[in-house]
């Protein structure tokens, strides 16, 4: 994203509506806040004092307190998005150096990775790391869905049987038997594979990319949202026994595992977004490995809390 520096500052700027509050202050750092929280992207400091209309120093300040808080994350590279703080507010804290991890296993694949909290009746999307070569798409920090299938399928092995029952019930006529089956599958093998359905891999690298390049700026909310769905629809058929064992060329969608919490519930799925039209049963293997690796330490960090070398987040 494009960090416009024609923002303007001082007194040559028009004066602000929230110059007139009871607390000017106050007022520039929820406009931030709630910036931040309905954008996907990290914004540049200039892209936020502009949209603000207020000037940069301020920008600059408000932001540096907010991030010491944990309010807002730091990207070196893009800027500033959402921190973990507020979107833990009114869910249990993360584990401990969930950043650190998700980091790492979007390095090492060079894919967007997610966590996410899966309750009974929702998803809740807790961290965002992009890959070098692609972000994951259209995805906000904080988004929330219903949950239904295919969402939470690689946690639903683990759920007692009214919530699975109540999460297969969500499947299409077409994917129910899958469904039922990806279960089992997802239980002996700790990982949940997703594919474009047939004839899709065209559009699927279509609304990838659209979704990837326009971000907030560019696409307007309703057409993105209606992109998104679109995109998952047509990423969401579960690999079978026989495609996971399979030597065959196979696209890949997405990859998730469960994330079990101190208490030993699988309370987390994380998310590896390869999105590839085409993956050998090597590139897959080592999809999976690293997926499952990430989620054994993210598993470990939630049991004993503190894991040393890794820097944690803050307890929210």
């Amino acid at each position: 994203m494009k960090d416009r520096m024609t923002a303007p500052t001082g007194k040559n700027r028009a004066q602000p509506e929230d110059d007139r509050s009871a607390s000017p202050p106050t007022r520039r750092v929820v406009e931030i806040v709630a910036l931040l929280a309905s954008t996907p992207e990290p914004l540049p400091v200039a892209t936020i004092a502009e949209r603000l209309d207020i000037a940069r120093a301020t920008a600059t300040a408000v932001l540096a307190e907010l991030d010491s808080a944990g309010w807002v994350m730091r990207d070196p590279r893009r800027g500033y998005r959402i921190g973990t703080v507020p979107t833990g507010l009114a869910e249990p804290p993360l584990p401990p150096g969930v950043g650190d991890i998700l980091a790492a296993l979007a390095a090492e694949t060079g894919c967007g990775t997610t966590l996410s909290r899966i309750s009974a009746d929702r998803l809740t999307v807790l961290d965002i790391r992009h890959g070098p070569d692609r972000v994951v798409p259209g995805i906000p920090l904080g988004h929330r869905i219903p949950l239904q299938f295919p969402a939470g399928a690689a946690v639903m092995p683990w759920r007692d049987a009214a919530e699975q029952n109540t999460w297969l019930a969500t499947a299409p006529d077409t994917d129910r038997r899958g469904a039922a089956a990806l279960l089992t599958l997802v239980r002996d093998r700790g990982v949940a594979l997703f594919r474009p359905r047939a004839d899709d891999n065209g559009m699927v690298d279509l609304l990838a990319d659209l979704l990837t390049a326009a971000g907030t700026e560019l696409l307007q909310s309703h057409l993105r949202t209606r992109a998104l769905r679109q995109l998952a629809a047509l990423t969401s058929r579960p690999f079978t026994r026989d495609e996971l064992d399979s030597d065959a060329i196979l696209p890949l969608s997405y990859l998730g595992a469960p994330v079990f919490d101190s208490s030993s519930a699988a309370t987390y799925e994380i998310q590896l977004g390869p999105l590839r039209a085409a993956t050998t049963r090597s590139e897959r293997d080592a999809y999976i490995r690293a997926t499952r690796t990430a989620a054994e330490a993210l598993t470990a960090a939630a049991r004993h809390r503190e894991r040393p070398g890794v820097a944690a987040l803050r307890d929210t």
